[in-house]
């Protein structure tokens, strides 16, 4: 497929992913499952600018709309070659002639020299006096604000890291298999892997993974989940005989890893409102081996048959819908669509969801409270609140509960805190609570 064709292609994903409400990844998913005539070449030259267009797409957009009476993704495409690929006006004509065409027929601004000029001046003028402005980085202009004391300092280095396109990372079930073993099928197979600096379980991918034809995958033997999710898991520390509960479980990445923990001998609950994500995990339990999880459905409002389990639960892991901050590595998206409102949303409802599933814990039972955010907001201010109304908790130190010194540098006051510039791997955080009445 030429290359008009190819980026006719992107603009149009580009405008199906900026007006979705789904993440890019399914969007992207969809729409290439809906052209199966682009080949392997052309979907990657497709998805390597789209990611690197939805990257950067606050920047992309801000300088189009300062060039433009109206922005459109034609022009946030052109903006990007622009900018990200140093292209000038004549390359611009010579790449994409059919593009420029449909361009100039639409009504657009056709100097294209102009355009070039006025972005270039535009970015340059970011570029040079304004490299502490988030905008350089293509996030809002609230984000440094949001982040804990520890780290606002450090919003810059945060912001360039999430920049970054994370590395595939995998759980190894290594009751089944030993890490080392597997990491030498994946070097035989030429895929180098190396090993988590943190976690016990995790290998790091050196190129993607197909996981329906894997044989290690189909045998339940590995998982895809990053290093920081697998500390939650880890942080959890299941025993022999104790009851678990996986609150608002999803597809069940940590009830799978619960169970691998404990060899399968404990009994794992996994509650969650979405039905299809139940049915999956079903699946992924019996792929994987485990007849201990047992999925239960619930509403927002209404423990459900759950409800049988008041105070009678050993460990409730409480892993929270979040605005996804410290994931924005892997789903750039989050940066667009992040508001100061919808962080104070997700802050509203977690204490709710807190509030809901701590009364499943016994007296003596732990509680923890997990995030994929960054944002204080959502962390150790919902924390603190929660403890202060409910009185029957106390804070634990989470490096108590992680096997190792070495997780003592991810400990912050007491909580676990992970972030990509300081660590290499998601914004993870967590908190342990004990039952104390």
């Amino acid at each position: 497929m030429n290359l008009s064709s190819l980026a006719g292609h992107t603009v149009e994903l580009l405008d199906s992913v900026v007006k979705s409400t789904l993440p890019s990844d399914r969007v992207i998913q969809d729409f290439f499952r809906g052209r199966r005539y682009l080949g392997s070449h052309d979907r990657r030259w497709i998805s390597d600018k789209i990611y690197d267009i939805i990257r950067n797409f606050l920047l992309l957009r801000t300088l189009s709309e300062r060039c433009a009476a109206s922005v459109s993704p034609l022009l946030v495409f052109l903006t990007h070659e622009i900018i990200r690929d140093r292209m000038n006006a004549g390359q611009l004509e010579s790449a994409y002639p059919a593009l420029i065409e449909s361009y100039r027929m639409s009504g657009e601004k056709t100097d294209l020299a102009a355009w070039e000029l006025c972005i270039n001046a535009g970015y340059d003028d970011v570029a040079k006096t304004r490299r502490e402005d988030p905008l350089f980085y293509s996030f809002p202009d609230f984000f440094p604000a949001l982040l804990p004391e520890s780290v606002r300092d450090e919003a810059i280095p945060v912001m360039t890291a999430l920049n970054h396109e994370a590395g595939v990372c995998i759980r190894v079930d290594i009751k089944k298999m030993a890490r080392e073993e597997v990491a030498l099928k994946f070097i035989a197979e030429g895929n180098p892997a190396g090993e988590t600096q943190y976690s016990p379980l995790g290998l790091i991918l050196s190129k993607r993974l197909n996981l329906n034809s894997d044989n290690l995958y189909r045998a339940g033997v590995i998982e895809v989940q990053e290093e920081a999710s697998q500390l939650v898991g880890l942080l959890v520390s299941p025993q022999k005989g104790e009851t678990i509960v996986d609150a608002c479980a999803g597809a069940g990445g940590k009830s799978l890893e619960i169970a691998a923990i404990a060899g399968g001998e404990c009994g794992i609950f996994a509650l969650d409102v979405d039905e299809v994500r139940l049915r999956n995990l079903v699946a992924r339990a019996s792929r994987n081996g485990y007849t201990n999880i047992f999925p239960i459905r619930v509403k927002e409002d209404d423990l459900g048959e759950a409800g049988k389990l008041i105070g009678d639960v050993d460990k409730v892991i409480v892993d929270a819908p979040c605005s996804g901050s410290g994931t924005i590595r892997r789903n750039p998206d989050k940066k667009f669509r992040l508001t100061k409102e919808s962080v104070a949303g997700y802050a509203r409802h977690q204490m709710e969801i807190l509030e809901q599933y701590s009364k499943l814990v016994k007296v003596g039972g732990i509680l923890v409270y997990s995030t994929c955010s960054i944002f204080a907001d959502e962390n150790i201010s919902v924390v603190e609140s929660f403890l202060e109304s409910s009185g029957e908790f106390r804070r634990e130190n989470a490096a108590d509960y992680l096997p190792g010194k070495q997780f003592d540098q991810l400990v912050e006051d007491g909580f676990l805190a992970t972030y990509p510039h300081r660590h290499n791997m998601d914004g993870f955080f967590a908190a342990v609570m004990k039952r104390v009445r």
